[in-house]
């Protein structure tokens, strides 16, 4: 049952606060295995932090609850989401559970951590940038030197690129890598 925190690490250029425009509504979509059979499912899996579903064998809830089609067993997965500024866990719609990337431009390398993610019965099995980085997922960030917010943004194979006016220079997310990383 770990609790694993998805972390980006990235080439930001003039850019820092990147967060997925679309608050607790955005989805991560994922492939996972069942930890019981270690059957792969068939299909990536999406699930959002503004979703709770009821599981069938306990009184709790999750935001995601599938059942291996191989094994049958229910399997879930809940963000973890903290009040700000305290270690306690956050009602639904209380706070988002994505932390900004490269919170200022002092602290743009290494990996940061997105979301953290309990997962039960299930693990993740990739980190693909794709799934990560489709067309529908929008994201928000905002210039380094400037402040002007960028929103709508869409990767492109993995890349952003634009044109900062206030700053007149370029900005950039390139070079997107993503993992896993156990709590």
């Amino acid at each position: 049952m770990p609790t694993l925190a998805l972390q980006l690490q990235a080439d930001f250029g003039q850019v820092v606060q990147l967060v997925p425009a679309d608050g607790v509504e955005a989805s991560l979509l994922i492939p996972i295995e069942c930890t019981s059979c270690h059957e792969a499912h068939p299909n990536p899996v999406a699930f959002e932090p503004s979703n709770l579903t009821d599981l069938q064998k306990s009184r709790g809830t999750a935001n995601l609850v599938v059942n291996c089609p191989s094994c049958r067993r229910e399997n879930s997965a809940t963000f973890v989401v903290r009040k700000p500024g305290s270690r306690e866990e956050a009602a639904l719609g209380e706070a988002s559970p994505w932390t900004p990337i490269a919170p200022d431009a002092e602290h743009t390398t290494g990996w940061h951590t997105l979301c953290t993610v309990d997962f039960r019965g299930m693990n993740p099995i990739d980190t693909s940038i794709d799934a990560l980085l489709t067309e529908s997922s929008s994201w928000t960030c905002c210039g380094a030197e400037s402040g002007t917010i960028f929103t709508d943004m869409q990767f492109d194979d993995g890349e952003w690129h634009d044109y900062d006016d206030k700053a007149g220079d370029e900005v950039s997310i390139t070079e997107v890598q993503l993992r896993w990383q156990k709590v």
